[in-house]
């Protein structure tokens, strides 16, 4: 199944996709289901908490030694996609602490480029607790995440954009929403493409009305699992899928070992989902859509799309943390050629 939403004149921008939303730094850990229990956490989902609250339950996780990572939702799909070769930027707000520089320097070095605003305050921070089953439960705090306002808005990049992408845990305080949806608006005004990833059951209770407005109203590509997607439509995998295609362009509905649904214009696709050993299923979700863009980025077919992505999302479940295999770009290369395409459209030049 082609996709006529990648344009000729699309398809010639600079950057692949531009995206605003919280840049966190990951702090993971081993847990059993007390530690959930103990930190006052619901198995899956996320949780925000203040800064006293982030602390105490900092304190109960150094015990367990945790593992540092630069991360946050729409950072980890530009790593995917910038892994495979793809151009993006990145703008959010961190705090001028060992944590902000951090994240700035991994920016860096995934060439990724950066309109990081700097401000005094803490850089956010998320504790995940990953469980013997590889689900993973996180502990957010945003900290200056939620300083981001309008003005900070990388207009120019967006213009420049093929995609412009959020989530829906940028939609937390007032000016965070407002300049998301300036950032829609002009994206929209330059031609650009809007992609949305639901990101949480826990966003979708608390905004899924605002959500429900925007997708219909201003967004081109959705995503979202089927927990999402149950609350957001009402059905889950196919059913789910078809739903959510009726208020965006192109739909992906995300179910796990089940795979996943995709509808566009009608059409609907199932990717299946290859048998492995789920370590952690952290940035599963996020990799699968950096994959997706990816591939829709180099005006590559639906099913195509798909399978990218699908490699990348049960790939990083293999690792602890947003991580990959060694051989990932290859294995997306020969995917790619399976399919008829050429291999030189994986990697950088």
């Amino acid at each position: 199944m082609t996709s006529h939403l990648m344009t000729p004149e699309i398809k010639s921008r600079k950057i692949d996709v531009t995206s605003i939303e919280n840049a966190l730094v990951d702090l993971l850990v081993r847990g059993t289901e007390s530690d959930l229990s103990t930190l006052q956490l619901v198995k899956g989902t996320m949780k925000l908490v203040d800064t006293l609250e982030q602390e105490r339950v900092l304190g109960q996780v150094g015990s367990l030694k945790p593992e540092i990572e630069v991360g946050g939702s729409a950072a980890n799909v530009l790593r995917a996609l910038s892994i495979l070769g793809g151009s993006a930027s990145y703008s959010s707000v961190v705090g001028e602490d060992a944590n902000g520089k951090a994240f700035a320097d991994r920016l860096k070095h995934l060439s990724i480029k950066s309109r990081l605003v700097i401000e005094k305050g803490q850089t956010g921070t998320c504790v995940v607790v990953v469980t013997e089953d590889g689900e993973r439960t996180m502990n957010t705090h945003l900290g200056v995440c939620t300083n981001y306002q309008f003005r900070h808005v990388p207009k120019d990049d967006i213009a420049a954009s093929k995609i412009f992408f959020t989530t829906g845990y940028a939609w937390d305080t007032q000016n965070q929403k407002d300049a998301i949806r300036h950032a829609i608006a002009h994206a929209t005004e330059s031609g650009s493409l809007v992609a949305l990833d639901v990101a949480d059951s826990f966003v979708v209770e608390r905004s899924g009305t605002e959500l429900r407005a925007v997708l219909e109203e201003s967004v081109d590509i959705a995503f979202a699992n089927s927990k999402e997607s149950a609350i957001l439509t009402g059905a889950t995998g196919a059913e789910g899928a078809r739903r959510l295609g009726e208020w965006v362009r192109l739909a992906i509905v995300k179910d796990g070992p089940d795979g996943s649904f995709i509808s566009y214009q009608g059409d609907l696709v199932h990717v299946p989902a290859p048998a492995v050993k789920v370590t952690d299923t952290t940035g599963a979700g996020d990799f699968y859509a950096g994959g997706f863009l990816f591939g829709l980025c180099r005006g590559l077919p639906i099913e195509v799309c798909g399978a990218i992505a699908t490699c990348l999302g049960s790939d990083t479940v293999t690792h602890l943390g947003v991580r990959h295999s060694q051989d990932i770009v290859e294995r997306v290369r020969n995917i790619v050629q399976k399919y008829g395409y050429p291999g030189s459209l994986i990697g950088r030049v």
